[in-house]
């Protein structure tokens, strides 16, 4: 209802002449003083912020559960100026509790972290591969001089488990890692941990990328699919490089649809011979029937 047609209960004064709201939210007579309406309840905070980071810091509410800290997230961190002395020991004190016996986690999740950030794995990779280290660090076989390798291992794993197109020799290469060892500390999480991980990645999963990098148009894109789709039904695709499988099929669609890169360049976006792209693209033309209309 609208104040203009109601009268204050208390003396009958037209509100639309006498009605006063107050600072404090709440609606008053002018005439008698009779409180009207009561102020509305504030769901606001009630501290001011004038940045981000200040107002992230004053939330009450944090950041959801996470792997990828030793704590899991859920540390509760006290602000002290440098005046305040017993404040500053206070944060001290508690420093001291949130890494006291878990030094030796802290230190994996912080190099995990970094090798995510690397290899640009998504959330939701970085945070199985979190899983499947703190899992490892509890069966007591991480040791100073494998970490790195286990950590490379735990990200190939993750990365087949939510089906994010990442290979073994990628992994080994930005991370600076031996493969062999990868390979070895890979059979080793799968059987300590029995972890099932998903199929390798399919051609597929690597067409979008090599296309962006050689800029080619949708059309090659979505042809090079096809292509990378049939590979994989008709059964060609078993035992050879997907990466390989992916970047023939991109060649082939920029030859048919006049956009050509050539093959060194395509075989420069996977790190491999221009023969590799040769011998995969001959294995796209000799087993289909293309028909290309003028």
């Amino acid at each position: 209802m609208s104040s203009n047609t109601l009268v204050c209960p208390n003396c009958g004064a037209p509100l639309r002449l006498y009605a006063h709201r107050l600072p404090d939210g709440r609606l008053v007579c002018s005439k008698c003083g009779y409180v009207i309406e009561e102020s509305p309840i504030d769901l606001g905070p009630e501290w001011r912020s004038f940045n981000e980071e200040d107002r992230a810091r004053r939330s009450r509410v944090g950041a959801p559960l996470t792997a990828r800290i030793h704590d899991q997230g859920l540390t509760t961190y006290i602000y002290a100026k440098r005046t305040e002395l017993r404040a500053r020991k206070l944060v001290a004190l508690q420093a001291n509790l949130r890494s006291h016996g878990q030094k030796k986690l802290i230190s994996i999740l912080q190099e995990a972290n970094r090798a995510a950030s690397k290899l640009r794995l998504p959330s939701r990779v970085s945070e199985t591969m979190a899983r499947i280290l703190r899992q490892l660090y509890n069966t007591g076989i991480l040791r100073k001089n494998n970490i790195s390798e286990y950590i490379a291992a735990a990200a190939v794993i993750a990365a087949r488990i939510e089906k994010h197109p990442l290979t073994m020799r990628d992994t080994a290469e930005v991370l600076g890692v031996n493969e062999q060892d990868v390979w070895r500390a890979y059979r080793r999480i799968v059987t300590k941990l029995r972890v099932r991980p998903a199929a390798p990645p399919r051609p597929q999963m690597f067409v979008s990328r090599i296309a962006s990098k050689l800029n080619v148009s949708g059309e090659v894109e979505t042809l090079a699919m096809r292509f990378a789709t049939l590979l994989v039904s008709t059964g060609l695709a078993q035992g050879k490089p997907p990466e390989a499988l992916a970047a023939a099929s991109v060649y082939l669609a920029s030859i048919l649809l006049d956009q050509k890169r050539n093959q060194l360049a395509v075989a420069r976006t996977i790190n491999v011979t221009d023969a590799t792209i040769r011998n995969r693209y001959r294995d796209i033309v000799d087993n289909f029937y293309i028909e290309v209309r003028l």
